[in-house]
């Protein structure tokens, strides 16, 4: 692993990230594996601005296989309405840069548009996971935890289905099948 220092925030480049890149420019489109990377970091980038308003210190930038991953020093260092403020923000910038970019740079408009609503999504180490958990973790009530768990279970179905019908098709975009596998294994197991 690979770090540094840039200003106040500790950079974190594990060996991850790099394999991961080089299979991806290995098997994919070098253009539009740069266009992903660059909407990933204006993702963050909106996390930071976020933070930053709201006083939230980020301790550590990490650069992995899975993404990038903004470290603050505890778990909750700021109430829960700003962060979910600080959670959506990311998503906020990608939709932004698309409706910015839409009319001349379609493949960075559009990969951006992609990527805000996949981490809305609400699965649970996704930015609209999180807010669900956000949302329904002070709820005392037997109906609120019950929906929380219908919305989450719905939604691991729902993914299980669409990989089938990905694989009946024979729609062969093997990262986003490997993608939505993988999401359901960790949704299921964690």
């Amino acid at each position: 692993m690979l770090e540094f220092l840039i200003k106040e925030y500790r950079i974190k480049l594990s060996f991850s990230f790099f394999a991961v890149l080089a299979v991806l420019f290995f098997i994919g489109d070098s253009f539009a594996v740069a266009t992903a990377l660059l909407c990933c970091f204006m993702h963050e980038f909106g996390h930071m601005i976020m933070m930053h308003i709201f006083s939230v210190p980020i301790s550590e930038i990490m650069l992995y296989g899975g993404g990038i991953k903004l470290k603050i020093e505890t778990d909750r260092l700021y109430s829960k309405k700003s962060e979910i403020c600080v959670l959506l923000a990311g998503a906020a910038v990608n939709f932004l840069c698309f409706f910015i970019f839409r009319g001349f740079l379609t493949q960075l408009a559009y990969t951006s548009l992609i990527l805000g609503l996949f981490n809305l999504l609400p699965f649970k180490y996704f930015d609209g996971g999180r807010v669900l958990r956000l949302i329904f973790e002070d709820s005392a009530s037997v109906y609120m935890n019950s929906a929380y768990r219908v919305i989450r279970s719905v939604v691991i179905i729902v993914t299980i289905c669409l990989i089938i019908m990905l694989l009946y098709k024979r729609i062969t975009n093997i990262s986003l099948i490997i993608t939505l596998i993988y999401i359901v294994i960790s949704e299921i197991l964690c």
